[in-house]
């Protein structure tokens, strides 16, 4: 490179050099930037997730979402009306009625209570579970919110228990939804074999497995109380069960067949119907038998058609 001396007789570079030498020092500046400018986009992206529930109203499944609030009120506005919405997939929907609203909510020191209207009174046994799980999962992303309470008409939910659910926290919700103790009403018959008792049960719930499998399982189970018997014969295995567009389809093996002694056989095949219809989901039941439709279960009754809810057989006098 050549040397030059300035008018004071300092030695330095060239001219072309210096240009280079700042030309190259832009260059390296630049590229730092962009990197560095890349990497902040990476880091700033912040996708969290909202919840929904499956058709069959059986889980919560979670969607990708990219907020654009910053604040912890902005957010909570944010996700609340992104719970409103529909989501992208068919096979999830919303798990908020649209008649449910927000009147307002309060946070204050990482407590965030929500008043809903008096509309969430509507929801009951696992709709409203997976409602609320939905809610409160989407709702515990947002940093600072350390416990949730919700009220219905100014006052605390309660459970189906009638005790008040009080505050919900984060530890709660790990899994799909927190293990909860929910009442269903399941149908077994009398002592006589002629009529269908109502059984209200507790069983716990936590989104993993159907609602429908554990209300066959405890009817397969049979009734804790003593003035009632089970109507599922010995040995019977539930192999399926699904529910679409309204309809269960219930497959057993073939043990399910064999005739209950002393029991008449329309209170044995709706006591599963009734019991599955206290479902909001379910409005007609199909059996199946290791999957084929069996023509005739017995005299008079025949698999190849939904069965419907009878309440004539309920005895309500227990």
């Amino acid at each position: 490179m050549k040397e030059f001396f300035n008018a004071n007789g300092i030695k330095g570079l060239n001219l072309s050099a210096i240009a280079i030498v700042l030309l190259m020092t832009a260059l390296l500046v630049a590229c730092s930037r962009n990197s560095t400018d890349s990497k902040h986009v990476e880091v700033d992206k912040n996708i969290t997730q909202i919840y929904y529930i499956d058709k069959g109203e059986t889980k919560i499944v979670s969607e990708d979402y990219e907020p654009v609030g910053r604040t912890q009120e902005e957010l909570v506005d944010e996700y609340l009306e992104a719970l409103s919405m529909d989501p992208k997939s068919y096979s999830l929907k919303k798990a908020k009625p649209d008649s449910l609203k927000v009147e307002k909510y309060n946070l204050n020191d990482g407590s965030l209570s929500i008043y809903f209207n008096s509309d969430y009174n509507n929801l009951s046994g696992i709709s409203e579970v997976l409602c609320r799980a939905t809610i409160v999962k989407t709702l515990f992303q947002i940093d600072g919110v350390d416990s949730i309470d919700f009220f219905v008409s100014e006052q605390p939910l309660k459970g189906s228990n009638e005790i008040i659910i009080g505050p919900m926290y984060a530890k709660d919700f790990i899994n799909n939804t927190s293990p909860e103790d929910v009442f269903v009403t399941v149908y077994f018959s009398n002592v006589k074999g002629t009529a269908l008792l109502e059984s209200n049960l507790k069983i716990t719930y936590d989104g993993n497995i159907s609602i429908e499998q554990l209300i066959i399982e405890q009817l397969i189970s049979g009734p804790l109380e003593d003035n009632m018997i089970k109507t599922i014969p010995d040995e019977t295995k539930l192999n399926n069960v699904t529910t679409k567009d309204g309809i269960c389809y219930v497959d057993f093996n073939e043990n399910f067949l064999n005739k209950m002694a002393g029991i008449n056989d329309e209170v044995v095949i709706y006591s599963i119907v009734n019991s599955l219809d206290e479902l909001s989901t379910i409005n007609k039941v199909q059996f199946t038998i290791n999957g084929d439709t069996k023509k005739n279960y017995r005299e008079g009754i025949t698999f190849d058609n939904y069965f419907e809810r009878n309440l004539d057989l309920v005895d309500g006098s227990k």
